[in-house]
């Protein structure tokens, strides 16, 4: 039983652990319970010291602190929004010329009032019966009696107009014969180029001649593979003088030449 019991409880440096972590964080040395935060970094209050924090502000910080003084043109509103009329102003009379600006805007001699949205007949007209003309040019047009519908039994029939024997048997005129044939093609006309062209078989069956087989060839190179120094300058082309000739002609020309301009020597 006492074996059981000792491999239950735990070692004692385990059970010491434990209480440790288990204890509360102690407090800091100055800690005041009034202050937001401990960890402030404020300066360090003395322990004594139970008032609050005195500020003290710069001249410059008062200075900003004022208001903004007011214009010295500044007036404060009226006392009352009722403006006050003296008595002479209120025993006043109107003049002639006061009176007529007073009149309203007379309405134009062609003004009209506005119509209403809905048109309001007139009993007379509501009982007026047509006359026989009116009648007559309200009936639809007789257009559909010419029209002879094939297939009448399908959705898709198409209507066939009807067409008069005589206009069958008529003949047409010179002019309308004239009028009816299609615009010729211009004279320079060319069809469109075939996609492929067309080779003639003498063409593919011709040989080059000689020079062309000449021209065809590519270029040789020959000379910088045999003598990789062809570029190189023989030592009498760099000894080479240029001819009194070469020198004129090298030389720029005289307007466009801009004297330099000698600076002072310091003694």
């Amino acid at each position: 039983m006492r074996r059981e019991m000792a491999m239950c409880e735990p070692p004692q440096k385990q059970y010491r652990r434990i209480s440790d972590l288990a204890r509360p964080k102690p407090l800091p040395a100055g800690f005041i319970e009034d202050k937001r935060s401990v960890y402030s970094e404020s300066k360090i209050v003395k322990a004594n010291h139970q008032e609050p924090t005195k500020f003290i502000l710069t001249d410059r910080l008062e200075q900003l602190c004022e208001p903004k003084p007011y214009h010295y043109d500044f007036a404060q509103d009226r006392p009352s929004p009722k403006w006050p009329v003296t008595p002479s102003a209120q025993k006043a009379a109107a003049s002639t010329v006061v009176e007529n600006l007073a009149r309203p805007k007379a309405i134009h001699r062609d003004w009209v009032e506005g119509r209403p949205v809905q048109t309001v007949v007139k009993s007379g007209a509501m009982k007026a019966n047509a006359s026989e003309r009116l009648s007559q040019l309200s009936l639809p047009k007789k257009g559909a009696a010419n029209v002879v519908m094939e297939e009448t039994e399908t959705p898709y029939n198409e209507g066939i107009s009807t067409i008069n024997p005589a206009a069958l048997k008529a003949v047409a005129s010179t002019r309308i014969e004239t009028l009816a044939q299609e615009k010729q093609t211009h004279q320079s006309y060319l069809p469109p180029c075939p996609v492929q062209s067309i080779v003639n078989p003498k063409t593919m069956k011709a040989k080059a001649s000689a020079h062309v087989a000449q021209l065809a060839r590519p270029k040789d190179r020959k000379e910088l593979e045999e003598n990789p120094n062809v570029w190189k300058v023989s030592a009498g082309a760099k000894a080479a003088q240029a001819s009194q000739r070469i020198n004129e002609l090298s030389a720029p020309i005289p307007r466009k030449v801009r004297a330099k301009k000698a600076t002072a020597v310091p003694t």
